[in-house]
């Protein structure tokens, strides 16, 4: 009975919402899933959101997550 555990962005995506003032903002939505697997078959699972916004500092994120950023918000 091996028990491993996993983190991946699963869900990546970029949503036009309004800020404070009524103006349109472009923001990246992350989905992470964290996984407990036994043998293979998940046995838990759980979802945390965060959203990453222009002039946040996105270096820390997976690789597919700043090439999405670099792509929407430029380098």
């Amino acid at each position: 009975m091996a028990l491993t555990k996993s983190v991946t962005a699963d869900k990546i995506e970029v949503v036009t919402t309004q800020d404070i003032d009524g103006n349109d903002v472009t923001v990246v939505q992350v989905r992470n899933a964290t996984r407990v697997l036994e043998d293979g078959a998940v046995i838990s699972q759980s979802y945390h959101r965060h959203v990453i916004q222009s002039g946040d500092d996105w270096s820390s994120e997976p690789s597919n997550v700043q090439a999405i950023c670099n792509a929407v918000f430029g380098d």
